[in-house]
Protein backbone atom coordinates (compact mmCIF):
# COMPACT_ATOMS: atom_id res chain seq x y z
CA UNK A 1 0.00 0.00 0.00
CA UNK A 2 2.94 2.43 0.53
CA UNK A 3 3.86 2.10 -2.36
CA UNK A 4 1.19 3.70 -4.19
CA UNK A 5 2.04 6.89 -5.50
CA UNK A 6 -0.30 9.69 -3.49
CA UNK A 7 0.86 7.56 -0.15
CA UNK A 8 4.92 6.84 -1.50
CA UNK A 9 5.11 10.77 -2.44
CA UNK A 10 3.79 11.68 1.14
CA UNK A 11 6.35 9.03 2.70
CA UNK A 12 9.00 10.33 0.52
CA UNK A 13 8.40 13.54 1.67
CA UNK A 14 8.91 12.86 5.69
CA UNK A 15 12.18 11.16 4.93
CA UNK A 16 13.19 13.83 2.88
CA UNK A 17 12.18 16.49 6.13
CA UNK A 18 13.78 14.36 8.46
CA UNK A 19 17.41 14.29 9.00
CA UNK A 20 19.29 11.96 11.28
CA UNK A 21 21.53 9.39 10.80
CA UNK A 22 18.94 6.45 10.13
CA UNK A 23 18.06 8.32 7.25
CA UNK A 24 21.37 8.94 6.06
CA UNK A 25 21.76 5.33 6.42
CA UNK A 26 18.74 4.68 3.86
CA UNK A 27 19.97 7.67 1.43
CA UNK A 28 23.53 6.06 1.19
CA UNK A 29 22.58 2.26 1.19
CA UNK A 30 20.34 2.92 -1.78
CA UNK A 31 17.21 1.75 -0.42
CA UNK A 32 13.96 3.82 -0.81
CA UNK A 33 11.48 2.82 2.33
CA UNK A 34 7.73 3.01 -0.12
CA UNK A 35 9.31 1.07 -2.32
CA UNK A 36 11.64 -1.67 -0.30
CA UNK A 37 10.01 -2.29 2.74
CA UNK A 38 7.39 -4.85 2.67
CA UNK A 39 7.20 -6.10 6.12
CA UNK A 40 7.35 -4.00 9.70
CA UNK A 41 6.98 -5.69 13.29
CA UNK A 42 7.41 -3.85 16.30
CA UNK A 43 7.74 -5.38 19.63
CA UNK A 44 8.42 -5.16 23.17
CA UNK A 45 10.61 -7.42 25.63
CA UNK A 46 9.67 -8.35 29.02
CA UNK A 47 11.14 -5.46 30.36
CA UNK A 48 9.22 -3.45 27.70
CA UNK A 49 12.05 -2.38 25.47
CA UNK A 50 11.11 -2.35 21.89
CA UNK A 51 12.47 -3.48 18.64
CA UNK A 52 11.30 -3.04 15.43
CA UNK A 53 12.04 -6.19 12.87
CA UNK A 54 12.11 -4.95 8.67
CA UNK A 55 11.59 -7.32 5.93
CA UNK A 56 12.05 -6.48 2.00
CA UNK A 57 13.94 -6.09 -1.30
CA UNK A 58 17.24 -4.57 -0.01
CA UNK A 59 20.03 -7.12 0.37
CA UNK A 60 21.71 -7.34 3.78
CA UNK A 61 25.23 -8.83 1.79
CA UNK A 62 25.35 -5.57 0.13
CA UNK A 63 24.24 -3.31 3.12
CA UNK A 64 27.08 -5.02 5.04
CA UNK A 65 29.92 -4.28 2.53
CA UNK A 66 29.02 -0.53 2.22
CA UNK A 67 29.36 0.27 5.80
CA UNK A 68 32.91 -1.56 5.46
CA UNK A 69 33.39 0.30 2.81
CA UNK A 70 32.30 4.04 3.23
CA UNK A 71 34.12 6.57 5.41
CA UNK A 72 31.25 8.07 6.59
CA UNK A 73 29.21 5.08 7.41
CA UNK A 74 32.00 3.02 9.02
CA UNK A 75 33.09 5.89 11.65
CA UNK A 76 29.32 5.89 13.15
CA UNK A 77 29.01 1.68 12.27
CA UNK A 78 31.03 -1.43 12.44
CA UNK A 79 30.17 -5.12 11.40
CA UNK A 80 30.31 -7.29 14.39
CA UNK A 81 27.96 -10.73 15.53
CA UNK A 82 25.50 -10.84 18.21
CA UNK A 83 24.05 -13.93 19.56
CA UNK A 84 25.80 -15.42 16.13
CA UNK A 85 24.19 -13.00 13.49
CA UNK A 86 25.97 -10.85 11.97
CA UNK A 87 25.16 -6.95 13.20
CA UNK A 88 25.83 -3.61 12.96
CA UNK A 89 26.62 -1.81 15.68
CA UNK A 90 25.70 1.63 16.05
CA UNK A 91 28.27 3.90 17.87
CA UNK A 92 26.56 6.57 18.49
CA UNK A 93 23.08 5.32 19.26
CA UNK A 94 22.45 2.07 21.71
CA UNK A 95 19.26 1.84 20.49
CA UNK A 96 19.87 1.63 16.71
CA UNK A 97 21.65 -1.79 16.65
CA UNK A 98 21.03 -3.97 13.45
CA UNK A 99 21.04 -7.77 12.82
CA UNK A 100 20.79 -9.56 9.55
CA UNK A 101 18.22 -12.56 10.28
CA UNK A 102 18.49 -13.33 6.89
CA UNK A 103 19.46 -11.77 3.41
CA UNK A 104 16.12 -9.73 3.46
CA UNK A 105 15.34 -9.64 6.60
CA UNK A 106 16.61 -7.43 9.84
CA UNK A 107 16.03 -6.27 13.32
CA UNK A 108 16.98 -2.73 15.14
CA UNK A 109 17.04 -2.17 18.76
CA UNK A 110 19.47 -2.55 21.83
CA UNK A 111 22.05 -5.60 21.89
CA UNK A 112 20.12 -7.07 24.30
CA UNK A 113 16.53 -7.10 22.70
CA UNK A 114 18.52 -8.57 19.68
CA UNK A 115 19.79 -11.26 21.50
CA UNK A 116 16.52 -12.23 21.81
CA UNK A 117 15.63 -12.01 18.54
CA UNK A 118 18.31 -14.11 17.81
CA UNK A 119 16.71 -16.73 20.11
CA UNK A 120 13.53 -16.66 18.26
CA UNK A 121 14.61 -16.84 14.58
CA UNK A 122 17.05 -19.73 15.72
CA UNK A 123 13.93 -21.36 17.97
CA UNK A 124 16.22 -21.38 21.31
CA UNK A 125 13.04 -19.29 22.40
CA UNK A 126 9.47 -19.54 21.78
CA UNK A 127 7.88 -17.10 19.42
CA UNK A 128 4.69 -15.64 19.64
CA UNK A 129 2.78 -17.61 18.03
CA UNK A 130 2.63 -19.90 21.18
CA UNK A 131 0.35 -17.26 22.18
CA UNK A 132 -3.20 -18.92 22.32
CA UNK A 133 -4.52 -15.24 22.55
CA UNK A 134 -2.48 -14.73 19.81
CA UNK A 135 -3.07 -17.53 17.79
CA UNK A 136 -6.88 -16.91 18.67
CA UNK A 137 -6.46 -13.52 16.90
CA UNK A 138 -4.47 -14.30 13.26
CA UNK A 139 -8.00 -16.42 12.86
CA UNK A 140 -10.05 -13.43 12.68
CA UNK A 141 -7.30 -10.88 10.90
CA UNK A 142 -7.65 -10.26 6.90
CA UNK A 143 -4.01 -11.36 6.23
CA UNK A 144 -4.95 -10.77 2.55
CA UNK A 145 -5.34 -6.69 3.45
CA UNK A 146 -2.47 -4.96 1.82
CA UNK A 147 -1.28 -3.63 5.45
CA UNK A 148 -2.74 -5.46 8.83
CA UNK A 149 -1.67 -5.73 12.10
CA UNK A 150 -2.10 -7.47 15.39
CA UNK A 151 -1.88 -6.76 19.00
CA UNK A 152 -1.75 -8.77 22.14
CA UNK A 153 -2.13 -6.42 25.69
CA UNK A 154 0.00 -7.72 28.70
CA UNK A 155 -1.87 -7.38 32.18
CA UNK A 156 -2.33 -4.04 33.46
CA UNK A 157 -0.88 -2.76 29.86
CA UNK A 158 -3.14 0.33 30.47
CA UNK A 159 -1.45 1.64 33.94
CA UNK A 160 1.75 1.93 31.69
CA UNK A 161 -0.13 3.84 28.84
CA UNK A 162 -1.32 7.09 28.48
CA UNK A 163 -5.15 5.64 27.72
CA UNK A 164 -6.81 8.79 25.99
CA UNK A 165 -10.74 7.96 26.19
CA UNK A 166 -11.95 5.84 29.24
CA UNK A 167 -12.87 2.03 28.65
CA UNK A 168 -10.42 1.41 26.44
CA UNK A 169 -8.29 -0.30 29.29
CA UNK A 170 -10.92 -3.20 28.49
CA UNK A 171 -9.58 -4.16 25.36
CA UNK A 172 -7.56 -7.38 25.62
CA UNK A 173 -6.52 -7.71 21.88
CA UNK A 174 -6.91 -5.91 18.77
CA UNK A 175 -5.84 -6.11 15.20
CA UNK A 176 -6.24 -3.83 12.21
CA UNK A 177 -6.39 -4.22 8.22
CA UNK A 178 -5.94 -1.44 5.73
CA UNK A 179 -6.73 -2.62 1.86
CA UNK A 180 -6.72 -0.39 -1.51
CA UNK A 181 -8.66 -1.46 -4.25
CA UNK A 182 -11.37 0.09 -6.20
CA UNK A 183 -12.11 0.88 -2.25
CA UNK A 184 -10.15 2.08 0.50
CA UNK A 185 -10.83 0.49 3.79
CA UNK A 186 -9.82 0.67 6.88
CA UNK A 187 -10.87 -1.42 10.28
CA UNK A 188 -9.71 -1.61 13.59
CA UNK A 189 -10.89 -3.96 16.19
CA UNK A 190 -10.63 -4.83 19.40
CA UNK A 191 -11.74 -7.88 21.91
CA UNK A 192 -12.69 -7.71 25.48
CA UNK A 193 -12.77 -10.57 27.32
CA UNK A 194 -16.37 -9.80 29.42
CA UNK A 195 -19.50 -9.45 27.32
CA UNK A 196 -20.62 -6.63 30.10
CA UNK A 197 -17.35 -4.45 29.44
CA UNK A 198 -18.61 -4.12 25.86
CA UNK A 199 -20.71 -1.23 26.13
CA UNK A 200 -18.08 0.51 27.76
CA UNK A 201 -15.10 -0.45 25.12
CA UNK A 202 -17.99 0.32 22.29
CA UNK A 203 -18.28 3.63 23.57
CA UNK A 204 -14.65 4.42 23.66
CA UNK A 205 -14.76 3.24 20.82
CA UNK A 206 -16.60 6.11 19.55
CA UNK A 207 -15.13 8.06 21.94
CA UNK A 208 -11.74 7.67 20.20
CA UNK A 209 -13.47 8.36 16.63
CA UNK A 210 -14.52 11.68 17.74
CA UNK A 211 -11.44 13.04 19.49
CA UNK A 212 -9.31 11.87 15.93
CA UNK A 213 -12.06 13.92 13.90
CA UNK A 214 -11.54 16.71 16.53
CA UNK A 215 -7.51 16.20 15.98
CA UNK A 216 -7.52 16.73 12.51
CA UNK A 217 -10.56 19.88 12.40
CA UNK A 218 -7.63 21.86 10.92
CA UNK A 219 -6.92 19.47 7.75
CA UNK A 220 -10.12 19.93 5.69
CA UNK A 221 -9.19 16.75 3.52
CA UNK A 222 -9.07 14.12 6.52
CA UNK A 223 -11.92 15.87 7.94
CA UNK A 224 -14.32 15.10 4.34
CA UNK A 225 -12.53 11.44 4.77
CA UNK A 226 -13.40 10.77 8.16
CA UNK A 227 -17.34 11.48 7.70
CA UNK A 228 -17.57 8.05 6.39
CA UNK A 229 -16.14 6.05 9.26
CA UNK A 230 -18.13 4.57 12.34
CA UNK A 231 -18.13 2.21 14.88
CA UNK A 232 -19.87 -1.15 15.24
CA UNK A 233 -20.00 -3.88 17.69
CA UNK A 234 -21.07 -7.74 17.67
CA UNK A 235 -22.98 -7.33 21.23
CA UNK A 236 -20.83 -9.71 22.56
CA UNK A 237 -17.19 -8.95 22.86
CA UNK A 238 -15.86 -6.98 19.59
CA UNK A 239 -16.20 -3.66 18.64
CA UNK A 240 -14.47 -1.32 15.21
CA UNK A 241 -13.79 1.43 13.72
CA UNK A 242 -14.64 1.23 10.48
CA UNK A 243 -14.11 3.52 7.01
CA UNK A 244 -14.47 2.81 3.32
CA UNK A 245 -14.06 5.26 0.44
CA UNK A 246 -14.18 4.99 -2.91
CA UNK A 247 -10.36 4.94 -4.01
CA UNK A 248 -10.50 7.84 -6.48
CA UNK A 249 -11.69 9.63 -3.25
CA UNK A 250 -8.56 8.43 -1.33
CA UNK A 251 -6.29 9.39 -3.59
CA UNK A 252 -6.99 12.68 -4.35
CA UNK A 253 -7.00 12.83 0.14
CA UNK A 254 -3.45 11.69 -0.29
CA UNK A 255 -2.71 13.83 -3.10
CA UNK A 256 -3.61 17.10 -1.45
CA UNK A 257 -1.85 15.82 2.27
CA UNK A 258 1.54 15.37 0.00
CA UNK A 259 1.15 18.94 -1.40
CA UNK A 260 0.09 20.47 1.83
CA UNK A 261 3.48 18.45 3.71
CA UNK A 262 5.49 19.78 0.53
CA UNK A 263 4.90 23.53 1.03
CA UNK A 264 5.68 23.03 5.10
CA UNK A 265 8.57 21.24 4.62
CA UNK A 266 12.05 23.81 5.11
CA UNK A 267 13.95 24.99 1.80
CA UNK A 268 16.92 23.05 1.38
CA UNK A 269 20.09 25.70 1.66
Amino acid sequence: IVAQPEIKALVDTQIQTNSNELVDFYKRAGIEPARDIRNVMLFLDSNERPCILVNGTFSAKKISELIQTDKDLSAGFEITTIDGLQAVKNKLNASGNMIFINETTMAFGTEEVLKQVSQLSSGKAKNITANKAFAHLMERVDTDARLWGAVVTTPNWQSRVEIPVAGLQNMKTAFFSVDYDKEFTMDFTGLVEKKTELPEFADAMLNLLDAFRGWTASVPEMTELLKSAKVEDNQENMARIFIAVPVEQFKTTMAKLSESANKKAPEKK
